[in-house]
């Protein structure tokens, strides 16, 4: 019996996407990242002290002030690396762009179509 081994020729962790789905998928993620912003914006509004008075209702705008902008965890900072995230995940999109019509450009440039 032979022992066969098998080698992939490309990086396991690679994927071929379309260049054209490459371009949608970095424009859904840049409005998202618009929707990321918006949101920020509005958990830093919740950052703000509300004067509910005393007791629950006190206890309440404390949390929601605390929860809106400050600590580790709160709704802006988690917002603020998700979209940090997303600019990493635009940012990996316009380099495998980069390389693609670059390999693109040099196979084109190998083509010889005369002679049939």
């Amino acid at each position: 019996m032979t022992d066969t081994r098998t080698q992939l020729s490309m990086d396991p962790g690679a994927f071929a996407v379309s260049p054209e789905l490459a371009a949608q998928t970095f424009t859904e993620l840049s409005r998202l990242q618009d929707t990321v912003g918006e949101m920020v914006r509005e958990a830093r509004a919740l950052g703000r002290t509300v004067p509910l008075g005393g007791g629950y209702a006190g206890e309440i705008g404390d949390f929601m002030a605390t929860y809106g902008v400050s600590g580790p965890g709160s709704a802006a900072e988690s917002l603020i690396r998700f979209g940090q995230e997303l600019q990493k995940l635009k940012d990996n999109i316009q380099q495998a762009l980069r390389r693609y019509q670059a390999t693109d450009s040099d196979a084109a440039g190998g083509v010889d179509c005369h002679g049939g």
